[in-house]
């Protein structure tokens, strides 16, 4: 009996007391979850540093808008639409251009920026038959611009017709032609029932600026030169005209008026010819001359209505200055007045 007790005794010292179980149980779960979530920290970080996943903007360009979704979401892109007229009607309901561009290796989930085109402004040519032809102008400015413009206007033929001048009286293509693409509009346009018709009257011995004032007020084109072989006498007068004085003209016949060269010109000016070439307008049209001199003062050197062509006329103005010509309140042409440099 007295052996049993020594050993139960014995197997009594080897156990651990509930107490330092428990603390062990406790200290050992605490370590397993340290470690699990140091492990999901590491896999964190890794997938992290790894990144999305990347993909290939695939070309959906001229693509339907349905298509290109599809085409798009195929690669986990996310589109972003945009509507716009363009010139071609063909294009209508297609993806006309794309942001980023084709090719380009993007994160998966990118947005990518589809404009699609909704159409032309307009699908087919309207009827501009008995409008004027400056209202036609700016109906057909207001379509577009540039790579947008669905409509513009080509060769403009002039025709006596019994309509009010400016009048469009024929078109091709005709109204109601369905538009597949960008499209010239010829016009033809009436010039009146007839020509209007004057005796022209003499310029000869005129001060070349009283010529040029009397030639605006009459709205008689014109075409001022230097005569070809100087003559003797007053300088700056008219010493010729073509046609000859008493000949009947039409309103729209240039006359070319020959001047003395003007050699008494004051120091720091320049006399000279400006010469352009104009459009020849359907209509006349308002032409202003202006002299802007080097100090900033302003003169009209004159205003007329004017069918385009050739325009010549002389100045005599301060180096520095320039001159301008209006169509209407339009600037078409500036010319400055530089002084000649004299090379040694």
């Amino acid at each position: 009996m007295k052996m049993i007790s020594f050993l139960r005794k014995k197997k009594d010292r080897g156990e651990l007391p509930p107490e330092r179980r428990l603390f062990r149980v406790t200290v050992w779960s605490f370590v397993g979850m340290f470690a699990i979530l140091l492990l999901s920290s590491l896999t964190a970080f890794l997938l992290v540093l790894r990144g999305p996943e990347e993909t290939m903007v695939p070309d959906v360009a001229g693509d339907e808008l349905v298509e290109a979704l599809v085409s798009l979401q195929e690669r986990g892109l996310f589109p972003h639409v945009q509507l716009r007229y363009f010139s071609d009607p063909a294009l209508k309901g297609r993806v006309v251009t794309q942001n980023p561009a084709p090719g380009s290796v993007v994160r998966v989930g990118r947005r990518v920026n589809l404009m699609i085109s909704q159409g032309a402004i307009i699908e087919e040519v309207a009827d501009y038959r008995g409008m004027m032809l400056s209202d036609v102008q700016a109906e057909i400015q207001e379509l577009g611009s540039g790579s947008t413009r669905v409509l513009s206007i080509g060769n403009v033929s002039n025709v006596f017709d019994e309509s009010q001048p400016g009048t469009v009286i024929a078109q091709h293509p005709e109204a109601g032609t369905q538009l597949s693409g960008s499209t010239t509009l010829d016009l033809v346009v009436s010039r009146g029932p007839d020509v209007d018709t004057f005796s022209l009257p003499t310029y000869l011995g005129l001060e070349w600026n009283d010529a040029l004032q009397v030639l605006a007020r009459d709205k008689v084109p014109f075409v001022f030169k230097l005569e070809d072989d100087p003559t003797s006498g007053r300088s700056g007068v008219v010493v010729g005209q073509d046609p000859e004085p008493g000949v009947e003209i039409d309103t729209s016949t240039p006359v070319t008026v020959v001047i003395r060269d003007d050699r008494d010109v004051p120091s720091g000016y320049e006399f000279g010819i400006f010469d352009r070439r104009l459009p020849d307008y359907a209509v006349t049209v308002e032409l202003t001359a202006v002299a802007v001199g080097p100090e900033g003062e302003t003169t009209t050197l004159f205003a007329m209505d004017h069918p385009g062509g050739r325009l010549a006329f002389p100045y005599e103005l301060q180096y520095g200055s320039v001159i301008i010509l209006y169509r209407f309140d339009t600037e078409v042409i500036r010319f400055p007045i530089m002084e000649p440099v004299h090379v040694d």
